[in-house]
């Protein structure tokens, strides 16, 4: 059994567990970590024991704002072997440097303990809120730093230096982009350069709308301008609102876009977001500091397939007789149809991202790239990193076989995409399908649906199979949060985070995703309820190598049997 990260093991075998201080609760003369004796060598009780430990911990820290060391150390040993102040615990819970709780080992039969440890720990929590400004008013009292926890009284400056640490911290560690740290930076210098001195605590509602409406100035490409050398942020905006802010031309330097003036604030917001984390700022501050949300765009909304347009996308003659050259024809769209995944997520899977559990069931990665260069793998957002199981229909269509050929080949890509500049991996298949098959091919014009629709299809089909075997309404799902509901939003890289604490009150305590996943067999026993009722699949066949088939304008008449459904099966589950 493997060791967790917190539990180390002593030369004669015993397990100890170790404790870090955050730094805004340490005393300067107390050392920054200790470790504590679980006085056994199994390593399963040792491991359950630090579970425990690491709770008492995290209750001691929440009531305590600088504990002495040793009181501390003394706390643990007392209620080490006491009866639990929490419910039961199966999974292992901590939190990271944000503050943000992270659960490892769980499964779908956690959810119910998971929820009953969060609302123990809110209650917990709210000891420690009533030292926030909780008022809906804004008044110098109210933003007091001495009303606020320890780390309101820092500088707005000091606050960002660590914030960029802390993003710096995420890029390490693949979480996010290299090349954001740099644009973060960028867009964090007008707020500091006008609240640098500022203590973060003393912020008010009024000194970011005034800072908002300044923006609306800031010139373009500063870094640029000559003439912006050594002006304060107060300077510049008077000078370019007068337009006597001159650009290298001498012209009057233009502004900033309203789409760049909204990623600076999108930016200001996360950064504040981080200081709330740590009870920095009053609660209330970033009410109305958002940025605008963009206008609907004009258009076609998008909606899943139906039954009778896949009947005609999977069988027809393309499938039936094998008529596709490149192998992403033909699996792309059928993973899409069985997992649910982005199209460009599928497009850039390679052999090794398809693999086997400690008990053979097989799931795919989906992972971003180690690196950031121009044919790097990427991802939507964060959520978007996850296991899926490979549904047993994939298995019968042949997919484990089709993988583990181009596992010998040695291939870097596992349908021999090439990345496109703009779109990477999914220009390829996607311009196919929505173009060549469904249009050309298919005739199916209605602009409603393209390569997504599968997306949509895969939510709605599974989320209909879920309520379906739970007897359940769906209203019950949603607000009993039933595991195989939160499985779902995992499979499909949603986070289910706020689908577990949505409702508690006004200051739940979120995760932003299970880091530890929930397991491939729970997974698989809920994927493995999707069905598509009368639409037919094909097995894959193998190319012929040298030999390019011409797909056929016009789709060969069917003869398909299509079976009526009512409305109600089809409601829409937006991705």
């Amino acid at each position: 059994m493997q060791s967790a990260a917190y539990l180390m093991k002593s030369r004669n075998g015993v397990y100890f567990a170790r404790f870090v201080i955050p730094n805004d609760k340490r005393n300067p003369t107390d050392s920054r970590e200790f470790k504590l004796s679980t006085l056994t060598k199994d390593p399963r009780h040792a491991k359950a024991l630090a579970r425990r430990l690491r709770v008492l911990f995290e209750s001691y820290l929440l009531q305590n704002v600088r504990p002495e060391r040793q009181a501390l150390i003394d706390y643990l040993r007392r209620n080490m072997t006491t009866q639990k102040p929490f419910p039961p615990i199966p999974f292992n819970a901590h939190k990271d440097e944000s503050g943000e709780w992270r659960f490892t080992d769980i499964k779908p039969e956690d959810v119910p303990a998971i929820s009953d440890f969060l609302e123990a720990m809110n209650r917990q929590e709210s000891r420690l809120l009533s030292q926030v400004a909780l008022n809906t008013s804004h008044d110098e009292k109210i933003n007091e730093p001495g009303r606020l926890a320890l780390a309101a009284k820092k500088t707005v400056a000091k606050f960002i230096k660590e914030y960029l640490d802390y993003e710096s911290d995420r890029a390490t560690e693949k979480e996010i982009g290299v090349k954001k740290v740099p644009q973060i930076r960028t867009r964090l210098k007008p707020f500091l350069e006008n609240f640098a001195k500022r203590q973060v605590g003393t912020l008010t509602p009024a000194d970011l709308e005034e800072f908002k409406k300044m923006l609306a100035y800031y010139p373009k490409n500063i870094h640029k301008l000559r003439y912006a050398i050594n002006l304060t942020f107060d300077e510049i905006i008077r000078r370019s609102k007068a337009k006597l802010l001159l650009d290298n031309n001498e012209k009057p330097a233009q502004v900033i876009t309203q789409n760049t003036l909204d990623g600076y604030i999108v930016t200001a917001t996360n950064f504040l977001e981080f200081c709330k984390r740590q009870y920095a700022i009053n609660p209330t501050l970033l009410d109305g500091f958002k940025a605008k949300t963009p206008k609907a765009r004009k258009g076609v909304t998008r909606r899943a397939f139906n039954r009778e347009e896949l009947q005609r996308i999977f069988d027809s003659d393309y499938y039936r007789s094998a008529n596709y050259n490149r192998s992403y024809q033909y699996w792309v769209i059928h993973l899409a149809a069985f997992t649910g995944a982005r199209v460009n997520e599928l497009a850039q899977l390679s052999p090794s991202d398809i693999e086997k559990d400690k008990d053979g069931l097989w799931f795919i990665k989906i992972t971003a790239a180690l690196d950031e260069g121009e044919d790097s793998k990427s991802l939507k957002n964060e959520e978007s990193r996850r296991l899926i199981p490979v549904h047993q229909k994939l298995i019968d269509l042949g997919f484990i076989s089709y993988v583990e050929k181009k596992k010998k080949e040695g291939v870097s890509n596992l349908f021999g995409i090439n990345p496109a500049k703009a779109d990477k991996y999914g220009k390829a298949p996607s311009q196919w399908f929505n173009n060549k098959y469904l249009r050309d091919f298919l005739k199916i014009d209605d602009p409603a649906v393209v390569f997504h629709s599968f997306r949509h299809r895969f939510i709605t089909s599974l989320s209909q199979a879920i309520i379906d075997n739970s007897g359940l309404a769906e209203e019950t799902i949603l607000k009993e949060r039933i595991p195989e509901a939160l499985v779902l939003r995992r499979i499909a890289g949603h986070s289910v985070a706020h689908a577990l604490t949505a409702g508690r009150s006004q200051y739940d305590i979120h995760t932003d995703t299970y880091t530890g996943e929930f397991s491939i067999a729970s997974m698989k026993r809920v994927i493995d309820r999707l069905d598509y009722p009368g639409v037919v699949f094909h097995k894959y066949q193998e190319l012929d190598v040298g030999k390019k088939k011409r797909m056929k304008k016009t789709a060969e008449k069917q003869d398909i049997d299509l079976i009526m459904v009512s409305p109600g099966d089809w409601t829409e589950i937006m991705s």
